[in-house]
């Protein structure tokens, strides 16, 4: 019996043993097949089960700051609307009641939604109503996944300049183009998966050499720039204009520090403005400039000594013919000197001018001041005007170009042009990014103001000024830009505007301007105001005029610049000796070329242009507004001496 049991003790074995072999083979051979022979079914399955894959998010951009730290574009989080079209089975129902709330037609949330793939966007970043609303449906599968979008908290203030970014956190206009390197950081993704109850999940990710973004800090200030923007609009609004521009520089550094333009849109909304609104008039669209360009007339005129301030030119009376054509004044003049030529702003005393100054010598220097070529300013899409060579202009060009007519410029070619006279004669880059910092704040790039060249000398820069100030003055074009307590160089300008339809020049179609430093003896700022077809008003000294005073009134009460009892005398260079003023002249003859000069209420930076070219060293103390400096202004610097300036916030 023993034996008998010992042998189907081991036939059981033996069985059992044939039979987990076998079981185990056939999992070896279906495993095999599973992960070897459909390795790749396997896997597109087990993913579909639960893996998506990976879905790419806007990147982060930088913030955008003024002159004084203040936030003029910042990257906020809102939330972006997805679906799982399989987890959602009343589809017909859920489209029905997300359209409204997303603003869109049903048909297309409904075409989403019986998508055969397993994660699909119905909306890109949905404002935090909508997303309560749809909270409070709680249809399943559907939710949210956080991004970020540019939100541009001043709205249309500086829209120009700041331009914009898409969608895609791209930029697409202004800085936001110019810099979008910068300002943006490594793309951003989320990998979706299913937890074990087959819930979407997402984990955020990132790429290797990832990097915060950078800042930008603009030369605009946002008061000057809001003071431009409302006394702009209302200038259009008032004279019922086309259009219009300001333009705000500092002269001595080139820095932008207000640009606006009407008609203006909202950043925040571009899509809503068609192209023609988002585009920055200031640096592409060329325009006549009129009798603005006879500031760099004179200043040809004086340059090339072919006529003294003092020098008559006969005016016709009103009419002065040049071959089959007549040029005319507004008002009937006889004998006018250069200074009054000027003043009344004449245009057959400007034509005589040009003629006694010929076209060459003219037409290089208008390309010495830049008005045939681009400025360099770190914007995208500038654009020059048109100055023909001078071996194409006949008399009546070369009478017509002398008063402005003929040849087109951009509104910053002139500024910048007209900011060389304030500044003694150099030539600046305009710029309007300061430097750019990343996340910490630290200095990345730092930009300074940059000498393109030396046009004119101070000399000459002072005998304009002084002409530009009579401009001003009662009985001047320019009268109504007058600023009791403070002495304003500028020049209007009234200019036709070609009509291609009927060809020569509209009789009803005017560009109104204004251009001026203040104060003229120490200029803070230059000021252009152009008009596009004014309606009411169309003369440069009546509508346009007025608004630059009103800036200039506002800013000079913003910069801390007090206004001078009974403004500055008759003559902008006769002023009364005093004792300071007599050691100050006779050191200037006994030291021409290194003399402390007087950097009282100048920035930092201006203070320090000033001081570039002496070779001393120089100490610094506070911020602001410079109040105290050692050596007193006048005094001789020798090489290597030390200068102390002490700075203060402005109250």
């Amino acid at each position: 019996m023993k034996d008998r049991a010992k042998y189907f003790f081991k036939l059981r074995a033996c069985l059992v043993f044939v039979g987990f072999t076998l079981c185990f083979g056939l999992i070896a051979v279906r495993a095999y097949q599973l992960q070897v022979l459909e390795r790749d079914k396997s896997l597109e399955l087990a993913q579909h089960q639960y893996y998506y894959g990976s879905i790419s998010l806007p990147p982060h951009r930088g913030t955008v700051y003024d002159a004084k730290e203040r936030e003029l574009a910042v990257s906020i989080k809102v939330n972006s609307l997805y679906a799982q079209p399989t987890k959602i089975k009343n589809k017909r129902k859920v489209a029905r009641k997300l359209a409204p709330i997303l603003r869109t037609d049903v048909r297309k949330i409904q075409s989403l939604l019986s998508s055969p793939k397993s994660f699909v966007w119905l909306q890109r970043k949905i404002t935090p109503a909508q997303q309560e609303k749809i909270e409070a449906l709680g249809f399943d599968g559907v939710g949210f996944i956080p991004e970020s979008r540019r939100f541009y908290p001043n709205s249309e203030l500086g829209s120009h300049i700041i331009g914009f970014a898409g969608m895609d956190s791209q930029g697409l206009e202004g800085l936001e183009k110019v810099h979008d390197k910068c300002l943006r950081n490594t793309d951003e993704y989320v990998v979706l998966e299913k937890d074990a109850l087959g819930r979407w999940i997402y984990i955020s990710a990132g790429e290797k050499g990832f990097r915060s973004p950078y800042n930008l800090h603009l030369t605009l200030d946002l008061r000057v720039q809001y003071v431009a923007e409302r006394e702009l609009r209302r200038g259009v609004m008032d004279l019922k204009a086309r259009a219009g521009m300001v333009v705000v520089m500092e002269p001595f550094t080139g820095k932008i520090l207000a640009m606006a333009i009407q008609p203006s849109f909202n950043p925040n909304l571009f899509w809503e403005y068609s192209p023609d609104r988002w585009r920055n008039r200031v640096i592409t669209d060329p325009f006549e400039p009129g009798s603005l360009l006879k500031v760099f007339l004179l200043a040809a005129a004086l340059k090339e000594e072919i006529a003294k301030e003092s020098d008559i030119f006969f005016c016709e009376n009103g009419a002065y013919k040049i071959g089959g054509n007549v040029i005319h004044d507004i008002k009937r003049h006889g004998w006018l000197s250069l200074r009054n030529v000027i003043k009344f702003s004449s245009n057959i005393g400007a034509s005589k001018v040009g003629e006694s100054l010929g076209a060459e010598r003219f037409y290089h220097n208008l390309c010495a001041f830049g008005l045939n070529e681009k400025t360099g300013i770190d914007l995208v899409g500038e654009v020059i005007g048109n100055i023909r060579p001078p071996q194409l202009w006949s008399p009546v060009d070369l009478a017509s170009i002398s008063f402005g007519q003929g040849v087109s410029v951009t509104a910053l070619q002139l500024i910048t042009a007209f900011s060389c006279i304030a500044n003694g004669g150099k030539l600046m880059r305009p710029y309007v990014v300061e430097k750019i910092t990343d996340a910490r704040r630290r200095v990345v790039v730092e930009f300074s103001p940059e000498v393109r060249r030396r046009v004119l000398s101070e000399r000459s820069c002072r005998r304009i000024t002084s002409i530009l100030t009579k401009v001003v003055k009662r009985g001047g074009t320019g009268s109504l830009a007058r600023l009791p307590g403070y002495e304003v160089a500028g020049k209007t300008g009234t200019a036709q505007k070609a009509d291609r339809a009927k060809g020569g020049y509209s009789e009803e179609k005017i560009i109104a301007s204004f251009m001026g430093f203040i104060p003229a003896d120490d200029p803070r700022m230059a000021i252009l105001v152009v008009l596009d077809e004014p309606t009411k008003s169309s003369y440069g000294g009546v509508g346009a005029a007025p608004i630059f005073k009103r800036i200039a009134h506002e800013l000079m009460q913003y910069m801390g610049v007090r206004p001078k009892e009974g403004g500055m005398g008759k003559r902008l260079n006769i002023v009364k000796a005093t004792p300071v003023r007599k050691q100050k002249a006779r050191n200037e003859k006994n030291h021409p070329h290194h003399l402390m000069p007087d950097l009282h209420g100048l920035s930092m930076r201006q203070a320090l242009v000033r001081l570039e070219r002496e070779k001393v060293r120089i100490r610094l103390a506070g911020s602001g507004i410079l109040e105290e400096q050692r050596p007193n202004p006048g005094t001789p610097l020798e090489k290597g001496a030390e200068v102390f300036l002490r700075f203060a916030p402005t109250r």
